[in-house]
């Protein structure tokens, strides 16, 4: 099947809401042959949502599109002095390579590299880069160093040495430390700038660890020793 367009689009045609609920982590080769026939004689039918077998196909689309949406607008990005970042993430679709792909036209001088628990995926729009070999490596730190390898031969450019901090994430601490007013607290604001799948998917660590401490602290227990 062709690769569907992973822009965040409502209103797509038969063969795009198939393509995209072929990745759906509870599809299967039944379930895509079924698909396919409905696509060819009938698509009005996923298009439009109006049969059970329609609809399902146009949710499960949904889903797969919105986890790339989301993933790859939250996502935390490391970057390495080759022109290269790197992310991790937790989908729950197969949706690796279409997250790295839809950050990679953002930052299209970049390899982006994605991991998730039992995946990754290598991508770059850089349109003189050659083909990417097959990286195979034991642990994520020795792809990491076949990536940077592969990015050192072909690419010249380099970042500069200002923003390659080894700690980054002081930074964000402190950001949000210094911001944060109690008086201020608007949890419904910060649920929808960052939304509650973001948080768990994407590698935010530091708004999660945020949030948890400032919003969802346990509340005191008040008992009557507090008062003696």
């Amino acid at each position: 099947m062709e690769v569907f367009s992973i822009s965040w689009i409502c209103n797509l045609s038969a063969h795009e809401y198939v393509d995209a609920a072929s990745y759906h982590n509870e599809t299967t080769n039944e379930f895509i042959e079924k698909a396919l026939l409905v696509m060819k004689s009938k698509p009005h039918e996923i298009t439009t949502g109006c049969s059970d077998f329609g609809r399902l196909i146009k949710k499960r689309a949904n889903q797969v599109l919105r986890e790339i949406h989301l993933l790859a607008s939250y996502l935390r990005l490391k970057p390495y002095p080759e022109m290269i970042l790197v992310g991790n993430c937790k989908p729950e679709h197969n949706t690796t390579f279409f997250i790295g792909k839809s950050i990679a036209k953002r930052f299209d001088r970049f390899i982006i590299l994605i991991f998730t628990l039992d995946n990754f995926a290598v991508v770059s729009n850089r349109r003189t880069l050659p083909e990417f070999p097959k990286f195979t490596a034991s642990s994520r730190e020795e792809l990491i160093v076949s990536v940077r390898g592969f990015a050192e031969k072909n690419i010249a450019e380099r970042l500069s040495q200002d923003i390659l901090l080894e700690n980054g994430d002081f930074l964000w601490e402190k950001h949000y430390e210094t911001q944060f007013l109690e008086q201020r607290l608007n949890t419904k604001l910060f649920r929808k700038f960052i939304p509650k799948y973001a948080l768990e998917k994407a590698d935010m660590k530091i708004e999660r660890n945020f949030y948890e401490k400032i919003v969802e602290k346990p509340k005191e227990k008040f008992t009557l020793d507090k008062f003696f």
